[in-house]
């Protein structure tokens, strides 16, 4: 975790990649690695800086856990609220077999 003068770059103090998000365009965010509960703060406050339309394009998504599809579900209602769609896409089939045993990819049309 990022401390005084110190920048958080999704990375553990190992270097590894724990999740990266690039903005791709205006209305796309690029997902790469893992969105577990010690990424999930910084994931919502990245998704919440997004008015919508949003995409969430997943196809480096490595790993999902409860935190994550949290922070998707909050996303999901404050931008249906808006009026605003939301996709999730290019998800590798591991990924999206978590939302699909929720009940969740109909509700949020995983593409």
């Amino acid at each position: 975790m990022a401390g005084p003068g110190r920048y958080d770059d999704g990375h553990d103090e190992g270097g590894k990649l724990v999740l990266d998000i690039r903005v791709q365009d205006g209305t796309t965010l690029a997902l790469t690695g893992r969105l577990d509960a010690a990424e999930s703060d910084r994931a919502l406050a990245e998704m919440q800086k997004q008015p919508g339309p949003l995409t969430l394009e997943c196809s480096g998504l490595e790993y999902i856990s409860s935190a994550g599809i949290s922070v998707i579900m909050q996303t999901y209602k404050r931008l249906a609220a808006a009026g605003q769609t939301f996709r999730l896409v290019g998800m590798a089939p591991r990924v999206k077999n978590v939302f699909m045993y929720a009940g969740l990819d109909k509700l949020l049309g995983i593409q």
